[in-house]
């Protein structure tokens, strides 16, 4: 019998000999989500012809199917090329190096922008100040949740700064 997901989605067939499986199959086999799945087949022109998301084989009630061989070698081939291998099924590093500095997700243009307003209005008040975001999201416009996080960030750069500086004005220890 062949395997189905909670979705009733057959994950394997077998046609001419030949193993076919559904995106379900491919995103439990890489462990890779739906959209990433559907970015690796949107996108498979683009990409080198060894690391390319082989073409559809077969459509069976309105979901296809792919030739489960190329889709392993696929897999190696992205693991390998993208570096899966060692940082998990997702590909994406995660920790410091990668995004924000203490970690987490890339940080984008806008949200650095925000830090460095916030991060401004730290440095001119010396100290956090209680509705710092909502102010901020009033006077540049957004979402004040959104500010909050750019407020948290920029006063953990703040407080590395002043502890910097702290290091700075401490005199260096006397030899004895």
């Amino acid at each position: 019998m062949e395997p189905i997901d909670e979705n009733d989605v057959r994950l394997r067939r077998v046609v001419g000999g030949r193993a076919l499986v559904s995106r379900a199959w491919i995103m439990r086999h890489t462990g890779a989500g739906r959209s990433t799945v559907a970015r690796w087949y949107a996108l498979r022109h683009e990409q080198p012809p060894e690391r390319r998301h082989p073409d559809r084989v077969i459509t069976v009630d309105r979901i296809d199917y792919y030739d489960q061989q190329a889709i392993e070698a696929f897999w190696a081939a992205h693991q390998e090329g993208v570096g899966t291998g060692r940082l998990g099924v997702s590909g994406r590093k995660s920790g410091a190096k990668h995004g924000e500095p203490r970690g987490g997700r890339p940080v984008s243009a806008e949200r650095a922008q925000a830090v460095q307003v916030a991060l401004g209005e730290l440095r001119r008040a010396g100290e956090h100040q209680r509705g710092l975001a909502g102010r901020l999201a009033r006077t540049h416009g957004g979402n004040e949740r959104t500010w909050a996080r750019a407020v948290t960030d920029a006063r953990a750069i703040h407080a590395a700064e002043l502890g910097a500086d702290d290091e700075a004005q401490r005199p260096a220890s006397q030899p004895e």
